[in-house]
């Protein structure tokens, strides 16, 4: 079943964790991708000095305003390319950071941790091997047919357990615990 906004419109924390597990579908060149997500990042706006949110909209983070389901992409250190998926409704800035998944196999309908699928791992390699760049940033995975983006909702029980930790690679508030991930995927950032 498709993601709808409302699934988006909740506090990013909430919409972080309950990611963990649900199926991102790019299409491109009339190719779909199916990525297992399998580590994910909130952040907040005006409450999270670590948000692109923190001091308010500027012309880089205003789409993190912007309405849930929406995605932000944004260059990391001129680097690459970080995808995030906007949460909360209007006006309320917040925003989950995609970290790592899994490119299922096509046939694969309840794929199994470690089988033959590759993996994503890291923020900038997901975007990098989905070809995901600036221009997809504003893209909405509620709306449109046939849309470049959709989630879809993971199976129900789990399969996995949700390890929960603080924030990596970051400066500033790191103590908070917003990171959610598949315990013991082989996909997952490795932690200092």
């Amino acid at each position: 079943m498709l993601l709808k906004r409302e699934f988006f419109e909740r506090p990013p924390d909430t919409v972080a964790r309950e990611l963990i597990g649900s199926i991102m579908i790019v299409r491109q060149d009339g190719v779909a991708t199916r990525v297992r997500i399998e580590e994910t990042e909130a952040y907040g706006g005006l409450d999270d000095p670590a948000s692109h949110a923190f001091r308010g909209p500027t012309p880089r983070s205003a789409i993190m305003f912007d309405k849930a389901g929406v995605l932000y992409i944004y260059r990391s250190y001129g680097i690459h390319w970080c995808m995030n998926v906007v949460t909360e409704r209007v006006g309320i800035a917040s925003a989950v950071l995609l970290r790592a998944g899994q490119i299922l196999p096509s046939s694969a309908s309840q794929p199994s941790l470690g089988g033959t699928s590759r993996l994503l791992r890291g923020p900038g390699i997901l975007t990098r091997e989905l070809g995901i760049g600036g221009v997809d940033n504003g893209a909405d995975c509620c709306q449109g047919t046939p849309a470049r983006f959709r989630f879809e909702r993971r199976d129900e029980p789990l399969s996995f357990e949700i390890g929960v930790s603080e924030r990596i690679g970051i400066s500033q508030n790191r103590e908070r615990m917003s990171r959610y991930f598949i315990v013991a995927s082989p996909a997952i950032s490795k932690r200092r």
